[in-house]
């Protein structure tokens, strides 16, 4: 199954992980009252969405596991869509287009 936007298509797309981070922040935020936390290390940028649910972001890619562990992925070029992917797992609530 394929979840995304045509973000990318606008030269929107994030540079580096801290700005695809960021930007994936801003999208989890609009959907959740609960507090986000990102940390940053030039190469690897992560954000704390909850307990047990951490993304991370490295090689161009969102990285993180799901409720029953399972790893996932998601183009880093595509914050959007990976906060739908992210804000479907149990206990997320879900993120309103940005159109």
């Amino acid at each position: 199954m394929l979840v995304g936007t045509l973000s990318w298509i606008n030269g929107s797309s994030p540079a580096t992980p801290a700005q695809a981070i960021d930007q994936l922040r801003g999208y989890l935020a609009a959907a959740t009252t609960e507090r986000l936390y990102a940390g940053d290390r030039g190469t690897v940028a992560s954000l704390s969405v909850r307990t047990g649910l951490t993304v991370w972001c490295m090689g161009g890619l969102f990285r993180w596991c799901d409720d029953l562990g399972t790893p996932q992925t998601h183009s880093a070029a595509d914050p959007e869509g990976a906060a739908r992917r992210i804000s479907a797992i149990k206990g997320a609530r879900p993120v309103r287009s940005a159109a």
